[in-house]
């Protein structure tokens, strides 16, 4: 009997060390995502909360605390203290007062936001709770934490960004309704500066920065290869043109002719001088004007070039070049993580795009994600862009982590 409540207290120790373990590990990793960002408040502007899960994750950091009854607020350094929320616990860091690991036992939508239960498992009848005090905007101006049931509420106001800030925010940042898709061919050369990052595995939310350096790009890259290749080619066969002949003086034509004619007439009885009259008196009688003696004029042929002999050419070499583009399409995210000894690390994911299939959720309201474009990469991973109903960009989910556009 003894053996086996000692194995059944072991057992029970076991459990309980591994519990702790857990609970000291989701400690740690709340921590070093929120050490992963600047060190500074959270702004009123800075997150929308419409929903009670939009709060899972996100850590508050106020910059003035009041206690109900005294007249002077105390001014807080950033990160002096802060309420973490996950889905099982708040993370509450602070003075020895207030600070601590509480159990959350329900969100409650309240009528000024909503009213975070806290559940005291070792009595479960001291609760105490945590309100998050939002404007008409739904943006969280205040928390009011209570640690127990006897305790005091204090009040820990959220800070406005200045509008410097603001203005230089606006600038960098991709906001709700700037960035339209209207189909997925028009994604390729567009980019993406993200606002809050949120670890869906861990649940856990954060502000980014400018000095993250968080882009997400959509590249579309073209290669051209060409390839040349020889290929013999005949020559044209030239035509060999026949050579011109020249024509010949009009005294000569006139003295040949004499001689020629003269010759006859001594056989017909007539003489030279009689002939050369007649040939005289034709040319005079002719309705073009006579050709000037001293002028030499050649006699042009007309040559049918097709009927004339082809002279055979040598072959020549005809240079061929081919063409061939390549098109290939990748997601990158790149972004700056700052280690816990205060270092940074630059690191790049890379995304071969496969193919593109959009989906559309038609009960979506307005406000509400209705197209969902699945970019399916070469590595078997999903990547998940989100849009509105104009096809505004909303929000991204890269293998786990969802990144938010400023307005969320």
């Amino acid at each position: 009997m003894n053996s086996f409540l000692t194995q059944h207290s072991f057992l029970i120790i076991f459990k309980t060390e591994i519990n702790m373990r857990l609970i000291l590990l989701t400690v740690f990793v709340f921590i070093s995502f929120s050490m992963s960002a600047q060190e500074t408040y959270s702004y009123i502007n800075e997150r929308t909360f419409k929903d009670p899960t939009d709060l899972i994750g996100y850590n508050f950091k106020p910059f003035k605390m009041e206690v109900p009854g005294d007249y002077d607020p105390t001014m807080i350094e950033a990160g002096e203290y802060s309420f973490g929320v996950t889905r099982g616990r708040l993370y509450v860091n602070g003075s020895r007062e207030v600070a601590g690991l509480y159990e959350v036992n329900n969100i409650e939508p309240t009528n000024y936001g909503y009213k975070i239960l806290l559940l005291n498992s070792r009595n479960p009848s001291n609760r105490g709770h945590l309100k998050i005090i939002l404007n008409k905007y739904a943006e969280a101006e205040a928390v009011v934490f209570k640690k127990e049931s006897k305790a005091h509420e204090v009040i820990f106001h959220l800070p406005d960004a200045k509008k410097s800030v603001l203005n230089q925010e606006k600038k960098y940042f991709t906001d709700l309704g700037e960035m339209v898709v209207e189909h997925s061919d028009s994604l390729w050369g567009q980019k993406i500066f993200p606002y809050i990052r949120v670890d869906q595995k861990a649940s856990i939310q954060g502000r980014l920065y400018e000095a993250d350096s968080t882009i997400i790009t959509f590249e579309e890259v073209i290669t051209i290869k060409e390839k040349k290749k020889k290929k013999k080619k005949k020559k044209k066969a030239k035509v060999k043109k026949p050579k011109k002949k020249k024509r010949k003086k009009r005294k000569e034509k006139v003295a040949e002719e004499e001689e020629e004619w003269g010759s006859l007439a001594e056989m017909n009885g007539e003489t030279a001088a009689e002939k050369v009259e007649e040939i005289v008196e034709e040319v005079e009688g002719e309705t073009t004007p006579p050709i000037p003696v001293e002028e030499v004029q050649e006699e042009v042929m007309e040559v049918d070039e097709a009927a004339a002999p082809a002279v055979p050419q040598p072959e020549e070499e005809e240079v061929v070049v081919k063409r061939k583009v390549t098109k290939e399409y990748f997601v990158k995210i790149k972004t700056i993580l700052k280690k816990e000894d205060g270092t940074t690390e630059e690191k790049t994911w890379t995304y071969p795009v496969k193919e593109i299939q959009e989906k559309e959720d038609s009960s979506a309201r307005k406000n509400e994600e209705r197209f969902q474009l699945a970019i399916k990469s070469k590595g078997k991973k999903e990547l998940y862009l989100y849009l509105y109903g104009d096809r505004t960009v909303s929000s991204m989910e890269i293998d786990g982590v969802k990144y938010l556009m400023r307005g969320h």
